[in-house]
């Protein structure tokens, strides 16, 4: 007879939790790195959350993975790590874009980037558990879900709403 034995792919278990790196006193003089995950209508969550940050006066650099199924190329994750102080990693609404999203948060991290990745409500337990196995916590913020059925108002006015929480998972106020 033949017996099978099935194993887990992601072998990733951790123990205790890696504390986030600490964020800053301030966003002065900071650089933010705006991720976009590659979800259809994520940009527009991010246009408007770059105006925002603008508004107060914090610069933003610009970045988008080819996919969100995947993480992010190693050369943006240097790009950003050399090139940016934070960094916000927007829109999360599925299982794999979530995992995705928390290893670029934990991989940035671990650069001396503290960060905050902005998913849907949904994909709360997700982000926890993902965070959990690999060992991380991570910084996380909550919109409703879904997004792909919204305007680009709507769309705009969740950035809107959301900015203050962002701003405070940025700095060491949070």
């Amino acid at each position: 007879m033949y017996e099978s034995v099935l194993r887990d792919p992601t072998p990733e278990l951790a123990s205790l939790l890696r504390p986030r790196k600490a964020p800053p006193a301030s966003l002065e003089g900071k650089t933010v790195a705006l991720m976009d995950i590659g979800k259809m209508r994520g940009d527009e969550f991010i246009d408007r959350l770059e105006q925002l940050f603008a508004s107060v006066g914090v610069a933003t650099r610009r970045y988008k993975k080819p996919t969100n199924t995947r993480t992010a190329p190693v050369p943006m994750i240097q790009d950003i790590a050399q090139n940016c102080d934070l960094v916000v990693i927007a829109l999360s609404d599925c299982g794999s874009c979530t995992s995705c999203s928390t290893h670029d948060l934990n991989d940035l991290d671990q650069r001396g980037l503290p960060g905050v990745s902005v998913l849907t409500t949904e994909f709360r337990d997700a982000f926890a558990k993902q965070c959990a196995a690999i060992g991380f916590e991570g910084a996380s913020l909550y919109v409703p879900h879904p997004m792909q059925n919204r305007t680009t108002a709507e769309l705009h006015g969740l950035a809107e709403e959301s900015f203050e929480s962002i701003l405070a998972s940025l700095t060491a106020s949070a």
